[in-house]
């Protein structure tokens, strides 16, 4: 792929019973790209919409809208949603130096999705909802 072309392309789910679906649509994006890259991309939309439906939505139905742009240098997911506001940035750092026993669970997700992707940013979704954008540069781009 080469930046003068892009690849983008959505998916629309309405519960957590997507989820199938949302996977099956990242690896099929993925397909060209690296497996370190693929594996990033797959746990942070994982991770995402989980944390969308779960917290987001209380476990109820809601629109999520997935997109993907592949360029040769990076991959962008955003993620829409009309849920409460909810910032990551907000989100409390996971207790990683408790004994497993310990810790409560839960609470690793943020911590995840940051830490396999190069870029997130937040922004509120118009009259509702969020907007988040999650980059990952390819392991042959450069930005």
């Amino acid at each position: 792929m080469s930046d003068a072309l892009p690849a983008a392309t959505e998916f629309h789910a309405r519960s957590m019973r997507d989820l199938g679906g949302v996977l099956a649509f990242v690896d099929r994006i993925s397909a060209e790209l690296d497996a370190d890259t693929a594996f990033s991309v797959r746990l942070a939309v994982e991770e995402a919409f989980t944390n969308i439906y779960e917290y987001g939505y209380d476990d109820h139905e809601g629109p999520v809208m997935l997109r993907i742009d592949v360029t040769a240098r990076r991959v962008v997911v955003t993620l829409t949603d009309e849920a409460p506001a909810f910032d990551p940035a907000e989100a409390p750092p996971p207790d990683l130096e408790s004994a497993w026993d310990e810790r409560r669970i839960g609470g690793l997700g943020w911590h995840l999705i940051r830490h396999v992707m190069d870029e997130v940013t937040y922004a509120p979704g118009g009259k509702r909802g969020n907007v988040l954008k999650l980059v990952k540069i390819r392991a042959n781009g450069q930005g």
